[in-house]
């Protein structure tokens, strides 16, 4: 009997002691959550001779993980220089897919936009990334730019989302038949969404139209189904580009896809170099908010601001909402064509909006990409793509617009402290728990919550017992956080789902 009784509290001890440990670390441990920060760009008249960081975003992650770092927006440049941008962990760029480079026609067509994305591992602790200009290798102009857009850096923490990515450096490839330029494998666990974008450049022969998507399968569909390009001349040759999808996915293995192909146009030679990025981001069903729209408009007439499309979501809590609408855009000669991601049915100068110009009734299309960030409560919220024929209007004033306006809502953490916590007074076992956890010495009128690591409160409980059992058998493997409250006192407690 005093043996079963000493290995009793010896279990209760071990509990109590693996709970102490636990909140002492409290604070770290919470602040491993998904991160999300945006900064608008708005440098004139700059000096880009020399490599040059145009902004720069610092995050401190708590944990490993992954982030995402999108840099897109307009350039505004001089004839003869070719303006490298890019989105990079530090204060330069590398070659191939590690940017994007756009060149003003004359001085009149001299705007572009462009997209560019990169993926990095991360560990614990202080990172800061970059976006990056330089005028190189074409340098007959004056080698100056402005650059309007914005740098976008999200933190996902090892194990809450699943983030991949794969450089795309295609040289001389032949699109005279569909090909598949690069693809990315998941076999996520649960259903949810899956964010798939493939932003770039494409270098092509004069003559060609080549189609580009982001796709769940080998092929590519029309309208808002791909983006497409073409070059103007043997020198300005190339253009930026930016294709989004979202799918829906079950549990189980999935793959997604960067295509691309020549054709209608097909009077040039059918090859092509492509320098770009794959994206593939699965968000788990109910754990952030994704919203999306494939946007195919034609001939639209946009001589006042006009919504493309838009997205109302609600979210339960506060958080920031990444908003990017991007495709492409076919409009007339003669006619500066702005569009919007926006939380409004307008649109602001300089990093608010991207602008496009046609050049004649056949090179008349353009890739456009344009990323903002919001601050947002719990409640009902509408986004848009917007789109306005602008400044320029001496075509007829109508656009059609191709793309995609995606939504992503990444919610805030509560505010769960360690100094929340006045006792210890709560047996929680057992420790990795499988099916049920189980808490001894609750009071009547005690309230559980149990919240994911990233602060979303997943169950709430009236606890009517002093011994109450939690089934978590739904829960997947992972670290979660359960919150006591009783008689104005709080306990938090880490416990991991196996």
């Amino acid at each position: 009997m005093y043996l079963n009784t000493f290995k009793s509290l010896l279990m209760k001890t071990k509990h109590l002691l693996s709970s102490f440990i636990i909140l002492a670390f409290l604070p770290v441990v919470l602040s491993a959550q998904p991160i999300v920060k945006h900064l608008g760009i708005a440098k004139t008249n700059l000096d880009v001779s020399s490599t040059t960081v145009v902004g720069e975003i610092t995050i401190d992650p708590a944990e490993a993980g992954k982030v995402i770092v999108r840099f897109d927006g307009n350039c505004w440049s001089t004839p003869g220089d070719a303006i490298i941008l890019a989105a990079s962990d530090a204060p330069s760029w590398s070659v191939n897919d590690g940017n994007v480079a756009v060149e003003a026609l004359d001085t009149d067509i001299r705007i572009n936009s462009f997209s560019h994305t990169r993926v990095y591992s991360v560990v614990a602790g202080e990172q800061i990334f970059y976006a990056v200009a330089h005028n190189y290798v074409e340098t007959d102009g004056d080698g100056i730019a402005s650059i309007y857009g914005s740098l976008t850096v999200e933190f996902i923490p090892s194990g809450e989302n699943m983030v991949r990515s794969i450089g795309i450096e295609e040289t001389s490839i032949d699109l005279n038949t569909l090909k598949v330029l690069g693809e990315i494998s998941m076999n996520p666990s649960v259903a949810g969404k899956v964010i798939v974008r493939f932003d770039g450049h494409c270098y092509a022969t004069p003559g060609d139209r080549i189609v580009l998507a982001a796709s769940d399968a080998e092929s590519w569909t029309s309208n808002d189904g791909n983006v497409n390009m073409e070059a103007t001349d043997g020198d300005v040759n190339h253009r930026a580009f930016s294709h989004t999808r979202v799918y829906d996915v079950a549990a189980g293995s999935q793959k997604f896809y960067a295509v691309a192909q020549n054709y209608v146009e097909t009077d040039g030679d059918g090859i092509a170099h492509i320098y770009g990025t794959l994206t593939v981001e699965f968000v788990p069903a109910g754990d952030k908010i994704i919203g999306f729209t494939g946007i195919a408009e034609s001939n639209i007439d946009v001589s006042s601001v006009t919504p493309f499309a838009e997205i109302t979501i609600e979210p339960p809590v506060d958080g920031r909402v990444i908003v990017t609408f991007d495709g492409m855009c076919l409009s007339s000669a003669g006619d500066r064509i702005v569009l919007a991601a926006s939380d409004a049915i307008s649109w602001s100068p300089d990093e608010g909006a991207v602008g496009v110009e046609a050049i004649d009734a056949d090179l008349n299309r353009n890739g456009f990409s344009h990323t903002m960030a919001y601050d947002v409560a719990a409640g009902s919220h509408t986004f848009y793509g917007v789109v306005q024929n602008y400044v320029e209007t001496d075509g007829d004033g109508t656009a059609s617009v191709y793309g995609s306006l995606t939504v992503k809502f990444v919610p805030q953490a509560p505010a769960l402290s360690v100094n929340d916590v006045h006792n210890n007074k709560y047996n929680i076992y057992p420790i990795p728990a499988n099916e049920v956890l189980n808490i001894e010495g609750l009071s009547p009128n005690s309230r559980l919550s149990i919240y994911s690591i990233t602060g979303k409160e997943l169950r709430h409980i009236e606890a009517a017992y002093s011994t109450n059992s939690i089934n978590v058998s739904d829960l997947e493997k992972g670290v979660y956080f359960l919150k006591i409250s009783a008689q104005g006192d709080t306990e938090i407690h880490k416990f991991i789902k196996e």
